[in-house]
């Protein structure tokens, strides 16, 4: 189907403000090549999601906590209203309904919901350590919302409290299906239980599309607390009764690995579906490494292309693939672009919402533009701009790369990039002021004026503007022949966005913005051929140089190879969740393949990258989780701080090998290690180590299914994929969240069965780094 938005022009105060867009998502047979595309959004199957999983557990026991018969037990918080209705009980005479309004009656708090209506379950700090999951019955009804959720809370205020301190343990969001009966299952396993005091099911203000309600309800039944075997939620041991595989599969050349928890199991068999047979058979391993003992099955002798399956012992894998890495992962990046495409803000999307935030605008010295267009940036509807230019860079990389082998996939990444590329044009000044963040999390009526209008101050960002160029640059080259214009307004743009990034005052400059600086100049060297972006580039370049450790750290330390963030090397370079490590070790290979008889000294400081990595993610084996770097201890801000570090692996009194990074609210690690397999893999490409490019593919294996839960992470790639933090917008097949955190201020993965932000959330900046992986790979 075909989804057009028309041009709209809407005055406001004698300002102009054009809200358009060209691109038309082609998809099926619009799109002639090698395999025809499948229409989006995609729907995943259910039976392959983790909420089937559970609805399949047995309950080894129950207790009733509320039948919802009386409003005895229940107390209203926020919003709205609580009480007993009888229009459409689940069960007996009566249920509870929640009613609230979508929307307060003020302007919403920086671009956050207005607020909760809740019903609260108040417990008199009972003793619930016996069990382990909560379930009840909920029926929402909002008339024209096509995703509605609910929030739970638990309340303990023992030893564990929850909610914790930065208020995300203890708390669970649930995508749920309008107009009919859901049941909701909350595993509480990873929670403090000893003294509970409550549990509370939250609605969230979060506005209407024009035409939906502006009223919600829900209706809530049969509230128990259950005893069932728990999912394994914390440690590096692998789920028991599950192999940890790479759902999608695995490329031929590449490492084929699978973890069984089973003990006794001694060999293994893998099946081919076709024909039923058993093509290959060999002795499961023991293997010992710093994070413990593992039952190792290595198929790698295996390459003939076909669909398999791996038995150990009673427990066998779901179907995988073995072929070339370009049909293994070819569905990956197809999912991925599905979940672009549902993310497009300004446009209709089916099943998930009408052309939105029409009156969404940023405003800059009396003027303004609009801001609606490109990509909402994660589980709620911000727009983010490095993203965007991130996102729509990768998308165009990937399409040159794709542009013999599979033209179908690659003229739908070239369009999808457009949709980007578009955004990032229209919102800027001309000036360097452009829109570079704006929170949104809800929905408005398009209209300019109203109470849920919530406008962004645009910003003068060195790092936005080069990245921005380097994308704008990209665009140049790739849309030269098919679109001029689009082609030479983009160049235009590159060229003023580099000028306005490099005016930064040197006090100012690290190695996080000379790497974004480098790759601009360049892309725009490649795309005018003019000399000073080169010396350019060769400048910052040299000081991405100056900023490595190039020597033993320390005594007794060998370790080496690592960034900081400027030359002064007082501060090593982390990221905590959302990472640019990429930029520098990129634009260092790109350098050295563009200028072969100038690259000496960066060609060594890239095999000194390769050799920091190869050493620190042998600590990770078998899984190979590429860690979040080196710590110094002096350093550490605070008591926190200081103790997340030395959860980490001690090198000798002063630094630490962190396998997570030291973090506090923001939490999840796939936007680094995604980010460091993404110059790793450029490096080994460009060095031709084999070793190197292996451990940036661990990566993969990790993201789709080769991880202690044994879950993918990919929704809708794979099975036994969890519902993400994305309650506006629901589900995304091929979406990945923040990642795996971990618990408190411990060092080993965390990843329980509740659903919130910023870890469970649902962000672009994964996801364009799998596709930034993809080009290095196919």
């Amino acid at each position: 189907m075909k989804h057009h938005l028309k041009q709209l022009s809407t005055i406001f105060f004698g300002v102009t403000l054009l809200f358009f867009s060209s691109c038309v998502c082609k998809t099926g047979k619009e799109i002639a090549g090698k395999d025809i595309l499948p229409s989006m959004p995609i729907r995943a199957p259910y039976e392959n999601t983790l909420e089937y999983a559970w609805s399949q557990k047995e309950v080894k026991e129950s207790r009733l906590l509320s039948d919802m018969e009386t409003m005895d037990a229940w107390t209203h918080r926020g919003y709205g209203s609580l009480s007993l209705s009888g229009d459409k009980p689940f069960k007996g005479q009566y249920s509870l309904l929640l009613t609230s309004p979508t929307k307060g009656e003020n302007t919403p708090p920086g671009g956050r919901p207005w607020g909760i209506a809740g019903a609260v379950y108040p417990v008199d700090s009972a003793d619930w350590t016996d069990w382990n999951r909560i379930s009840f019955r909920i029926y929402p009804d909002l008339p024209g919302f096509k995703v509605v959720s609910v929030s739970l809370v638990f309340h303990n205020e023992g030893e564990d409290k929850t909610p914790d301190s930065y208020d995300r343990n203890g708390l669970n969001y649930q995508v749920l299906e309008n107009h009919k009966w859901n049941q909701v299952y909350w595993e509480i396993a990873h929670l403090g239980r000893e003294k509970v005091t409550g549990v509370e099911i939250r609605y969230r203000l979060q506005g209407n599309e024009p035409g939906s309600a502006d009223t919600a309800r829900y209706y809530i039944d049969e509230m128990y607390l259950e005893k069932v075997d728990a999912d394994h939620f914390e440690g590096w041991n692998v789920a028991p009764g599950q192999i940890a595989y790479n759902h999608a599969g695995y490329a031929t050349g590449y490492p084929k690995i699978a973890l069984t928890p089973d003990t006794e199991a001694t060999s293994f068999r893998v099946r081919e579906m076709a024909s039923g047979k058993i093509v290959l058979q060999g002795a499961v391993e023991t293997q010992t490494t710093p994070i413990g003992d593992f039952r190792v099955v290595d198929f790698g002798k295996l390459n003939t292309a076909g669909d398999y399956q791996l038995e150990v012992g009673a427990l066998q894998t779901k179907p995988f693939r073995i072929d070339a890495f370009a049909t293994v992962y070819r569905s990956s990046i197809i999912k991925t672009i599905n979940h672009f495409y549902g993310q497009r803000c300004g446009y209709a999307v089916e099943g998930v919402h009408d052309a939105c935030h029409l009156d969404w605008v940023a405003t800059h010295q009396g003027r303004m533009v609009s801001i609606h267009g490109g990509w909402h940036d994660a589980g709620d509807l911000s727009q983010g701009l490095v993203n965007t230019a991130e996102a729509a860079y990768a998308m165009l990389s990937l399409a040159t790369e794709l542009k013999d082998s599979d033209p179908s996939l690659s003229e739908r990444l070239q369009e999808e990039a457009k949709w980007g590329v578009d955004w990032m044009l229209k919102t800027r000044f001309g000036d360097g002021f452009r829109s570079v963040w704006a929170t949104k999390d809800m929905w408005t009526d398009n209209i300019i004026g109203s109470k849920d209008d919530f406008s962004t101050e645009a910003q003068n960002s060195p790092h936005a503007n080069l990245v921005s160029a380097t994308t704008e640059a990209l665009a140049a080259i790739v849309f030269k022949t098919g679109d001029s214009f689009f082609s030479n307004y983009a160049l235009t743009s590159a060229i003023e966005d580099f000028a306005f990034g490099t005016e930064i005052e040197e006090r100012r400059m690290n190695v996080e913005l000379a790497g974004a600086a480098l790759n601009a100049a360049l892309a725009l060297y490649q795309a005018t051929t003019e000399e000073s972006y080169k010396q350019a580039a060769v400048t910052y370049a040299d000081y991405i140089v100056r900023c490595q450790q190039q020597t033993d750290l320390d005594a007794g330390v060998s370790l080496k190879g690592f960034f900081y963030r400027n030359p002064s090397k007082e501060t090593i370079l982390h990221y905590p969740h959302r990472s640019h490590e990429q930029d520098a070790v990129v634009g260092l290979v790109k350098i050295s393949k563009l200028f072969p008889n100038e690259a000496a000294e960066w060609k060594q400081a890239l095999q000194l990258y390769a050799g920091f990595y190869k050493e620190a993610s042998a600590y990770n084996a078998p899984y190979y989780m590429l860690p979040a770097g080196i710590y110094d201890l002096t350093q550490a801000r605070d008591d926190v701080e200081t103790e997340q570090i030395k959860n980490g692996i001690q090198l000798n009194e002063r630094y630490y090998l962190k396998r997570f990074p030291v973090w506090t609210s923001f939490r999840g690690n796939s936007g680094t290690t995604l980010t460091q397999a993404k110059g790793l893999s450029a490096v080994a490409n460009y060095l031709g180590d084999e070793t190197l490019r292996q451990i940036a593919y661990r990566v993969l294996d990790w993201h789709l299914g080769l991880n202690p839960f044994a879950q993918s992470l990919m929704y809708g790639e794979g099975y036994r994929y969890a519902g993400q933090y994305s309650v506006t917008s629901g589900n995304l097949v091929g979406g990945l969240p923040v990642g795996v955190q971990t618990h408190f201020n411990r060092d080993v993965p965390y990843w329980p069965a509740e659903n919130c932000y910023n870890w469970k959330e649902i962000w672009v900046h994964p996801s364009c780094r799998w596709l930034m992986l993809m080009c290095d790979f196919v």
